[in-house]
């Protein structure tokens, strides 16, 4: 068979337009050097050939190809990396949240660098012992009796500090992350469409795939989530990618069928919110509306990872002190366990003193409840109305009878006081459990030194999951980046292409030429 000669034309005028196309995708990866987010594009082409199996009487002998074809455009993205980046960014933002909120605890119950509660312990003993030289001076009670006071306004700036920093915590969570997380989700589902009409048109909207990869990166700092890429046809042949965004490995039972929980749904999106009838000073409760419109209960349980898991563990955990049935991440050491072991010093404080303060008549409290209430917590110990209004003694000093009732003297019941900051407790929850066994001082010291070990550890978990996000990210910047050298040698590359090509269609026409022109001669 005399192959045709205008084919050789044809096969020349595909080798320049793939070449001139893949110099102008070049220049567009060149150009976008520096914007944020954007995936290096690449040209996809497959060669042409005869293809004769339906054809009689189709050609014998070696089979020559027609050139080169162009596919379409396409990014260089691995999306296995993309899915490992997510997950990632997902435990390093629960983390971070943590980290951030238990350093601004720690910078309240700072007992090394700051004379508090420990120290005003020290001076409460120093002043007690110091009565018993002079026992029933109204003047010395008056000094224990500055120092006891001193002491509950410690308790209560520890409790009214940690309450400022449980509702900056709650404030970042409901004003920042929530409102955060659901402008994303809109701003998704939006791309989305705009994407799946580009791309029934034959657009790829690549620059819109960037666009929603950044946010679908914001995301997954915030949740755990699993991108999920669905084939739909679209008629005549045509598929495209319709895509959902589902909280990763998390279902719920809906009667008998198992669902996701789905954060978007290709054009549809879903709205957190914060329960303000169930959430409380105790606990933090979220609601979501998914894509279906319903609010779906199981989200609140399933949340894993991101910076919505690190608030609900801080603004929720309990730790000891959770309810049988703990709720959302309150078997976590948050911020409530911690305010909580001061209330549990300040009670067991109390009542040690108030107890010891016994006289004849009955109890004499040293310390009570601001408000009038029953129970004592760091936040309202103070001290009793019946000793701040005392001007003589008011401090029990001893409790054994003497001759002619003057016990001015006697010093006994005071030493006792002194010995209860020797004395071990039995430091338990509400509920009974034990917590610790110990002195006030040592209880804590225990408390501050957890509250320290838990920063370092959530510190550590930290730069280790940060570390992997960032080597990640590295690896997806290696495939994904415009590398400007890289880039450089294609346009050489391809430029010497299409000179070629060039060279080839001057060739033939000189052949044609020849074959026209001269045979005849």
């Amino acid at each position: 068979m005399l192959r045709p000669t205008f084919l050789g034309f044809r096969t020349a005028t595909s080798g320049l337009k793939i070449n001139q196309s893949i110099m102008d995708i070049v220049g567009q990866n060149m150009s976008n050097i520096n914007t944020k987010g954007y995936t290096r594009q690449r040209l996809d082409v497959t060669s042409l050939g005869y293809n004769t199996n339906s054809i009689k009487f189709g050609p014998t002998g070696v089979v020559i190809g027609q050139g080169v074809h162009a596919n379409g455009t396409s990014q260089c993205r691995d999306a296995f990396l993309d899915l490992r980046y997510r997950a990632q960014a997902a435990k390093s933002g629960s983390e971070q949240v943590q980290l951030e909120a238990l350093g601004d605890l720690e910078k309240i119950m700072d007992e090394i660098n700051n004379d508090k509660i420990n120290e005003q312990f020290s001076n409460l003993v120093e002043q007690l012992r110091n009565l018993t030289e002079h026992p029933s001076d109204p003047v010395m009670e008056g000094v224990v009796r500055t120092s006891a006071q001193m002491l509950t306004q410690m308790f209560n700036n520890y409790s009214n500090q940690i309450n400022t920093v449980r509702d900056q915590q709650y404030d970042y969570l409901k004003d920042g992350a929530v409102v955060k997380v659901n402008q994303l989700m809109e701003n998704i589902a939006g791309l989305n469409k705009q994407i799946r009409d580009d791309n029934i048109s034959g657009n790829p909207a690549l620059e819109l795939n960037d666009q929603r990869n950044l946010m679908i990166d914001e995301l997954a700092d915030y949740m755990d989530i699993e991108v999920v890429t669905t084939q739909v046809n679209i008629g005549a042949g045509k598929q495209i990618d319709e895509l959902s965004i589902v909280l990763r490995g998390q279902t719920y039972k809906e009667g008998k069928e198992t669902k996701q929980i789905k954060l978007i749904d290709n054009d549809k999106f879903g709205e957190l919110n914060i329960n303000e009838e169930l959430t409380n000073d105790n606990k933090v409760v979220l609601q979501f509306k998914d894509t279906e419109e319903k609010f779906n209960s199981a989200f609140n349980s399933k949340i894993n990872g991101g910076q919505i898991e690190g608030y609900l563990k801080f603004l929720n955990g309990k730790g000891d002190f959770a309810e049988p049935s703990p709720g959302t991440f309150q078997d976590e050491k948050g911020i409530l366990y911690y305010r909580s072991m001061l209330d549990t010093l300040a009670s067991t404080f109390a009542k040690a003193m108030n107890d010891a303060n016994v006289d004849v008549d009955g109890h004499k409290e040293l310390f009570d409840a601001r408000g009038g209430g029953t129970v004592i917590t760091a936040e309202n110990i103070k001290i009793s109305q019946d000793w701040l209004n005392s001007t003589g003694s008011y401090l029990v000093n001893t409790t054994i009878p003497s001759e002619g009732n003057d016990n001015t003297g006697a010093t006994d019941n005071i030493l006792r006081m002194i010995d209860l900051f020797n004395k071990d407790y039995n430091f338990k929850t509400p509920g009974g459990a034990d917590i610790f066994k110990g002195k006030f001082q040592e209880f804590l010291t225990h408390t501050i030194t957890g509250l320290n070990l838990h920063k370092a550890d959530t510190q550590t978990s930290y730069d280790t999951y940060s570390e992997g996000q960032f080597q990640l990210d590295y690896a997806r910047s290696s495939m994904s980046s415009v590398d400007l050298n890289e880039e450089g040698v294609n346009l050489l590359q391809y430029s010497k292409s299409y000179n070629a090509s060039a060279r080839l269609m001057t060739v033939l026409d000189e052949m044609l030429d020849a074959l026209i022109n001269k045979m005849a001669m």
